[in-house]
């Protein structure tokens, strides 16, 4: 793989993962489609972003397998992500710090190109630094035990997965369901799928995305990288 090749595939990965990481903000819903309990769901991951930093890890199925993509945000402008893809040799690294960002597959960190280090970087500043919105409808759906812990429960209108097609066992109805820590009030699990009824949480969710908040995260840049990229 040339080294375009390389920074091209680093940056399509970190830029992937910060539109998986903020899913329940990518609809085309106006503000006035959303209910009240959006608003809950807007405060809680915004708690999350102005904190010190947090960690989620997502994981899908693709088609040789389960994708697990995990990173970690550190305030105000740091991102380590890592990629897990079945059948690739090495997981995908990227670290982004300010305007730099390098890319590891295995054969050490290079620094991405800065076309692909801005793409990257302008992501991280806008997960970090921009007020969030939410833009689907969410419904309460009250509380929930999971992991021997309580949540509250929050869970937009299913759709076809893809409202182009019919209705099919390859074109399933989907929702999302976010739930919030009740002591913290923090985002904790994050997870599309069908639902098990009208206005409950996903059965077997086919996304799934799971929050932490480490008490003091750290990103260093790598090895060899000058003290004013750091």
């Amino acid at each position: 793989m040339s080294r375009t090749q390389f920074t091209t595939a680093a940056a399509t990965a970190a830029r992937l993962a910060a539109v998986v990481a903020a899913g329940i903000f990518a609809s085309s819903l106006s503000a006035a489609d959303n209910q009240d309990c959006a608003k809950d769901v807007a405060a809680a991951f915004e708690k999350q972003r102005t904190g010190v930093g947090y960690q989620v890890v997502t994981k899908q199925s693709g088609p040789q397998g389960e994708i697990v993509n995990t990173f970690l945000f550190v305030a105000p402008d740091k991102m380590h992500n890592t990629v897990v893809v079945p059948g690739q040799p090495a997981p995908l690294e990227t670290i982004a710090i300010g305007r730099w960002a390098w890319a590891n597959q295995g054969g050490g960190f290079q620094e991405l190109y800065p076309q692909f280090a801005q793409a990257v970087t302008s992501d991280v500043a806008t997960t970090l630094g921009q007020p969030t919105k939410v833009g689907q409808a969410f419904a309460c759906a009250g509380k929930v035990d999971r992991e021997g812990r309580e949540f509250t429960a929050y869970v937009t209108p299913a759709t076809l997965a893809d409202p182009s097609k019919p209705a099919g066992p390859d074109n399933p109805m989907l929702a999302r369901t976010v739930l919030v820590d009740t002591v913290t009030g923090l985002p904790a699990f994050n997870f599309v799928g069908e639902p098990a009824s009208p206005g409950a949480p996903a059965s077997t969710p086919l996304m799934s995305s799971t929050y932490s908040y480490p008490a003091n995260p750290k990103i260093e840049a790598p090895d060899a990288v000058p003290a004013s990229r750091r």
